[in-house]
């Protein structure tokens, strides 16, 4: 019969087998969403970024919308099905959006948007909105989704390679297109490079972009 003490050593390297490969493994995947909250401009909303160059687009898409909700603002990842469900949908409206979260970059994925009148008293739109932001130098890759670490969400760079910022603390940044924010979204010079960024970090993993420096 097996000893009790050789009982324990085989429990712990089994312990110290498997327990690294479930921590590589923790965080790796989305979060069911259901959430009720209002659309917005993402670049008309925040007061850190009022009096910037607006992008200049004749037809809003996932990075120029935000989910704003008791519980936080949400980017939406650029997508051909995220596309579809804001299509119509107007800045302003009250909404219901059932997908997946990506926690890490506070992206959304969606599975349904519907139009809601039913919404949180903890909603603060004015505060979200009010907020000064807080200044940041940042470090990391500026990846379009060709390699953007985005777990299990679909992606796709069919509506373009549109860039975030991957960086080395572990969280993925959503850039605003304005200020500096609009080359490096589009990866100008920046794409798959090692970049610094220096800015101003607002609600939703949002940057406002003041400074990039490209390695």
């Amino acid at each position: 019969m097996m000893r009790l003490g050789e009982k324990l050593l085989g429990i712990a390297l089994l312990l110290a087998l498997t327990g690294p490969l479930y921590a590589a493994g923790e965080g790796k995947t989305s979060k069911p969403f259901d959430q009720s909250g209002v659309i917005v401009d993402v670049h008309t909303f925040f007061k850190a970024a009022a009096g910037q160059q607006q992008p200049a687009t004749t037809q809003a898409g996932p990075a120029d919308r935000a989910l704003v909700t008791a519980e936080g603002v949400y980017a939406f990842l650029e997508t051909p099905e995220n596309q579809k469900w804001l299509a119509g949908t107007e800045s302003g409206s009250v909404v219901q959006v059932k997908g997946k979260l990506l926690e890490k970059g506070a992206l959304l994925h969606i599975d349904a948007l519907k139009a809601t009148s039913k919404i949180s008293l903890d909603l603060d739109l004015a505060g979200l909105r009010n907020a000064p932001g807080k200044k940041i130098a940042l470090k990391g890759m500026n990846k379009c989704q060709c390699g953007l670490d985005v777990a299990d969400l679909p992606h796709s760079c069919a509506l373009g390679h549109l860039h975030h910022l991957e960086a080395e603390d572990g969280i993925t940044y959503n850039y605003l297109q304005i200020a500096e924010g609009k080359e490096i979204f589009l990866g100008q010079g920046s794409h798959f490079k090692s970049v610094e960024v220096q800015g101003r970090l607002l609600p939703g993993h949002f940057l406002l972009v003041e400074k990039v420096e490209v390695d």
